[in-house]
């Protein structure tokens, strides 16, 4: 059907509708926006605006984690309005700079923090585990009263969620406080995040990414506007926005966690399934989530979902010599060298891990990278596109370039049911061979990039194959700092001729130049089999004791 309203006016509309919602004392003048060119690290804004008070920057300060802010609540120190308050605000300025929201409703926010305020105080207790803590949610999941969308402005033409998704009443009901969404990019389906909202730029250098899908979620709490978000995966979607913003993040296997209802880049097309998961400021913030989550025993209103509850305890096995953690490092996929900056940070905690008595460190082989790569790049899209375009078309929204890349792809066409069958026969195929290749190796975990190198230029996230892979064989991956940056004098320019592995692998070496990536974090990925995630985030408590590097 047709849209009665067409483009550009939907978006400008949307967007006039959204920016309303910030209120005028929080507004940065053009002024102060103009010290802040295109390439510049915007971290320090929110103090030079002087828009925050003293007690609002120490409460949003990127260092404190969310499990930090629950345990001052539980003790009294803040209340849950003084902490949505003051996230409110931060992440208000942090939109003005980032562009990562796409609504904003910090005056209901507050009606509910009053609300647990209230109750804690009646009572001595809290409503669940997330008590007063507020958190973001990515555009496409369900808010009552608040639209949804998968980055096509035709989606704001819709009326808002009658109801929580699974997902939001989850989180909902332990306690969380929701007061924003973050911005994704048209169709979902970009690492990277640009959408008729805008286009999501990078805290340390808005010259380069925040990653995407998820990029609304790592720019605002990079920022300080956010101590968790909520995001999604389906081809790197949490993970490489993280990696970008240098922060922690753990997607599942599919079926575990919750998902509800939502705007979806295309419902019905299930080959490759979507999961949920946090983006956050530290390992214990990936366990309180994932601990709140499945507290809730979500397989009683999901009729899919796997149920296991989350239980971190000691493996009772590990795969090295003298019970240590077998780690497996790939050091590349076969297909895409890493960039110097992720070849340093991986050969520095490499050398760490050596170091250390709890890691056997041995060297992974890839295995087919590059052939499970490009069939997930087909499963995304067996209609060739159609509903993608078709879903711009309703309002004659322009397809975005990196939209029309990924659903140009040379595999991605309309397939035929058979045709589609035998995709999915190909995709069984491939999980069994992966399976006998991990467990050949004989690794508890593999150590990996996330990308090709740091947070890219904009415009440029054109490789999936460090993190789509994990999706089509449906292993967990979580993605964390090492605590080093992009340094010029020691990521230079590799020089040195040699066969290139692909047109992939020798695009994103003639691309990288150090000075285009300033201050980029450098961030890395773990990887298990399927349905290990306490075994990963044991091992990540492990490794997390050699940093930051």
């Amino acid at each position: 059907m047709d849209s009665p309203v067409r483009w550009p006016q939907v978006a400008l509309d949307a967007v006039a509708e959204r920016d309303s919602r910030i209120p005028h004392y929080l507004r940065l003048p053009p002024s102060f926006l103009a010290n802040y060119p295109p390439g510049s690290d915007v971290r320090s804004a929110a103090e030079s605006c002087g828009l925050l008070s003293f007690e609002e920057l120490e409460i949003t300060n990127p260092v404190s984690d969310a499990t930090s802010l629950l345990g001052r609540i539980e003790r009294k120190e803040l209340t849950a309005v003084q902490v949505v308050t003051a996230f409110g605000k931060r992440a208000a300025i942090a939109h003005q700079l980032l562009s990562c929201l796409t609504a904003f409703f910090l005056d209901e926010a507050l009606v509910r923090a009053q609300e647990l305020d209230d109750f804690y105080e009646n009572t001595g207790r809290f409503v669940g585990p997330l008590h007063g803590l507020p958190i973001s949610i990515k555009d496409h999941m369900d808010i009552a009263g608040h639209k949804s969308g998968a980055g096509f402005s035709g989606d704001t033409l819709n009326p808002p969620a009658a109801k929580h998704g699974r997902i939001a009443q989850v989180l909902y009901d332990a306690g969380a406080v929701f007061y924003c969404k973050t911005n994704l990019p048209q169709s979902v389906m970009h690492l990277e995040t640009h959408s008729f909202w805008g286009q999501v730029v990078n805290p340390f250098n808005t010259n380069l990414t925040a990653g995407g899908s998820s990029g609304g979620c790592s720019a605002l709490v990079a920022f300080g506007g956010s101590p968790l978000s909520i995001g999604s995966d389906i081809g790197g979607s949490l993970r490489s926005p993280a990696a970008a913003c240098g922060l922690w993040t753990l997607k599942p296997t599919t079926l575990r966690i919750p998902r509800g209802a939502g705007k979806l880049p295309m419902p019905g097309a299930d080959s490759i399934v979507a999961t949920f998961g946090p983006i956050c400021r530290s390992l214990r913030d990936v366990d309180l989530w994932f601990s709140a989550v499945l507290a809730s025993q979500p397989w009683l209103h999901e009729y899919d979902l796997v149920p296991i509850p989350w239980r971190i305890t000691t493996p009772s096995h590990w795969s090295g010599s003298d019970g240590r953690i077998r780690v497996g490092v790939m050091w590349h996929d076969g297909t895409v060298l890493p960039q110097p900056p992720i070849q340093r940070a991986l050969k520095t905690l490499v050398s760490a891990l050596g170091q250390h008595p709890m890691f056997e460190v041995v060297e992974y082989r890839p295995f087919q990278h590059l052939q499970a790569s490009e069939l997930a790049h087909e499963l995304y899209f067996v209609d060739g596109g159609t509903d993608i375009r078709a879903r711009a078309a309703l309002t004659e929204e322009p397809i975005l370039p990196l939209t029309e890349w990924v659903i140009t792809r040379p595999t991605v066409q309309d397939h035929a049911i058979q045709e589609l069958w035998d995709l999915n026969l190909r995709r069984e195929e491939l999980r069994e061979h992966f399976l006998a290749h991990f467990n050949s190796q004989n690794v508890d975990v593999v150590l990996c990039p996330v990308g090709p190198g740091p947070a890219p230029p904009l415009g440029t996230a054109t490789y999936w194959g460090y993190t789509n892979v994990w999706n089509l064989i449906d292993y967990p991956a979580a993605v964390f700092p090492t605590g080093l940056h992009l340094d010029a004098e020691l990521d230079q320019k590799d020089t040195v001729e040699r066969d290139w592995m692909s047109d992939a692998d020798k695009e994103h070496s003639v691309r990288y130049t150090p000075m285009d990536f300033a201050r980029a974090p450098l961030s890395l990925q773990l990887v298990a089999r399927r349905f290990e995630e306490e075994k990963l985030v044991h091992a990540l408590h492990e490794i997390a004791k050699v940093l930051p590097l």
